[in-house]
């Protein structure tokens, strides 16, 4: 059994801290949060036991993240509300479009998307999955319980970060069988042209999503650029962080930079 407790924060780069705190912490009503340690430009955030870590980065951009799920690596985070309507209804009011606005998703959740000031892809969704394949029952039943006790007017809790892999084996070796994240389900998207298959892993509190297509994706853009915006890296708790960083590059993760790992995709991760 691994030691890992998975997804203990997500790491996002703004242009400027005081703008991202007034979407993050005014409009989404994130609670301001004690992070690991304190450094001028840097704010925590909580979306129940998960955190958003926001850097201020200065001049910078995107790094060639696109809003196309074909490209590798990390596409956006979602958070669960009560009610998406009523939560996408006060988004609106502050004049944020939408990617997408809220619908019925496949599976018989409501989702709706949009990004941050600097362009992170955010996703709000409410109600549960019902998984075409379920790998876990009992997990399914504690989503399904969860959703159903949730508040119509709860904030946003952190649910789950998504990622697009090439290839759902190479993933699953590295999330399930070095991790030991747990599958929980499948949905799959069957009107969609791209052949469109999401995996659900449970990841500590939070959830995997890996996406896979039949159709060829492009490389992740990421690389450890100081002054890159948006997603910089996922934090994987960790008992013993050296002990799990070794088995995660034993499991293929290149090293990027001293305390960043990526993984097959372009997905950066952090073990803390």
């Amino acid at each position: 059994m691994s030691d890992q407790r998975g997804i203990r924060h997500v790491e996002i780069g703004v242009a400027d801290l005081a703008r991202s705190l007034g979407f993050y912490r005014d409009l989404l009503d994130l609670a301001p949060a004690e992070g690991p340690a304190g450094s001028p430009g840097v704010a925590w955030l909580a979306a129940g036991s998960v955190l958003l870590k926001l850097v201020e980065t200065g001049d910078g951009d995107l790094g060639g993240w696109v809003n196309d799920d074909l490209q590798r690596g990390i596409r956006h985070i979602g958070f669960k509300v009560g009610d998406v309507d009523l939560r996408a209804e006060r988004v609106r009011d502050a004049g944020v479009p939408f990617t997408l606005p809220p619908l019925d998703a496949v599976g018989g959740v409501r989702i709706a998307f949009f990004q941050d000031p600097d362009g992170t892809h955010l996703e709000i969704t409410d109600n549960y999955l019902r998984y075409h394949r379920v790998a876990s029952p009992e997990l399914a039943e504690r989503e399904r319980l969860a959703a159903l006790s949730r508040p119509r007017t709860a904030p946003p809790v952190f649910d789950h970060v998504a990622v697009t892999s090439a290839d759902l084996d190479v993933a699953l070796a590295f999330y399930r069988d070095t991790l030991g994240y747990e599958v929980v389900g499948q949905i799959t998207q069957d009107q969609d042209p791209r052949g469109f298959l999401i995996t659900y892993l449970l990841a500590g509190d939070a959830v995997l999503e890996v996406f896979t297509f039949t159709a060829p994706t492009t490389a992740s853009p990421w690389t450890p650029d100081p002054c890159r915006r948006g997603f910089r890296h996922v934090a994987i708790a960790a008992e013993d962080p050296e002990e799990a960083a070794l088995r995660l590059t034993e499991a293929g993760a290149r090293v990027a930079r001293n305390d960043v790992l990526v993984d097959a995709d372009g997905v950066p991760l952090v073990i803390a």
